[in-house]
């Protein structure tokens, strides 16, 4: 049962707030994220965590009010808060005395991404024009210098002209951008999910499923839109099977776990063995069912001994594994 709520506690608020917000750690620092994870956990009463965050900065701006990097940090601050015009006036302070600065463009692209897609049902498209303009400065900027094959802010930059690409109706440019951030983090579970909602758009399902089952592999629970994804690639496919077990993981996403096991236990037996094998095991891990879901890991590593999806399941359960015997049900 420990298990199983340690591993629910990866919810899609959680991951996503903490992935996107790793860009303004470049600005403002490991220990904002760190506490992120420590507030999301443990609220308190008193000062929040961004109140005290902004308030430091403030601070800091008071004492060196020509401090560049001071006022990126607390322009980081305010958008970590969701105080987007005060975000946008300190870096839009600081791009008038330092023109390209990266950490700006970034920081303020953010906050018009955000204020663009406050109400996803009505995009601004004048904020994320803004946004975009940010973005591509950094590009720019950026893609041709010497480390930029790692270049973590590069990489989220592409990401986010991607992301906006995606959400103003142009999968193909959002293919364009998405390739180019997953060259530099192939990781990068967002990125993955919006590149293969974005080739599915553009009738590449093919490829679109294979960047959404790489999504999946990264974050397996708690984060249902890749699963959903998969419902539409495999859809678009015709291929029943795949549309049968991406139903059962969906299920098992948002915590239908009856149905969840329903879908996926035919499928143990068919081509998609391994993968209904894992997602038993997770629909075991999220009852609290450990031996059962050590079982079906040990089942997939029988057929798969090299499989990774098992190998850490069963390091989640604090157990080492040995594969089932072949046959084992």
């Amino acid at each position: 049962m420990q298990t199983a709520r340690r591993l629910s506690q990866i919810s899609d608020r959680t991951l996503r707030r903490a992935t996107r917000i790793a860009a303004l750690a470049l600005v403002v620092g490991i220990p904002l994220v760190a506490g992120f994870y420590w507030l999301d956990r443990h609220p308190a009463a008193g000062p929040t965590l961004n109140e005290r965050n902004v308030a430091a900065a403030e601070e800091a701006v008071r004492k060196s009010p020509n401090d560049i990097g001071a006022r990126n940090h607390l322009g980081a601050a305010y958008v970590s808060a969701n105080r987007f015009d005060d975000g946008i006036a300190q870096f839009t302070q600081v791009l008038q005395a330092a023109p390209g600065d990266r950490a700006a463009l970034l920081g303020r692209g953010l906050a018009y991404r955000a204020q663009g897609l406050r109400d996803p049902a009505k995009p601004d498209d004048a904020k994320l024009a803004l946004a975009t303009a940010d973005f591509q400065a950094l590009v720019s900027a950026a893609k041709d210098t010497e480390f930029a094959q790692t270049d973590p802010q590069l990489e989220q930059a592409y990401y986010e002209l991607g992301y906006i690409a995606l959400k103003q109706g142009r999968p193909a440019d959002a293919v364009t951008n998405l390739t180019a951030a997953l060259a530099i983090n192939g990781g990068d579970a967002d990125a993955l999910y919006s590149f293969g909602m974005a080739l599915i758009q553009t009738n590449d399902a093919t490829k679109g499923v294979a960047a959404l089952r790489r999504a999946v592999q990264f974050v397996p629970l708690g984060w249902c839109d890749p699963y959903h994804g998969l419902q539409d690639g495999y859809a678009a496919l015709k291929d029943a099977v795949g549309s049968q077990w991406a139903t059962g993981m969906t299920a098992m996403c948002e915590g239908n776990l009856d149905a969840a096991t329903t879908a996926l236990r035919p499928l143990t037996s068919g081509t998609l063995k391994i993968d209904a094998l894992l997602g038993l095991a997770l629909v075991a891990q999220s009852r609290g069912d450990n031996a059962a879901a050590a079982d079906a890991y040990r089942q997939v590593l029988a057929l798969d001994p090299k499989n990774t999806s098992a190998s850490i399941g069963l390091g989640q359960l604090g157990l080492t594994g040995s594969p089932a015997p072949q046959g084992t049900n």
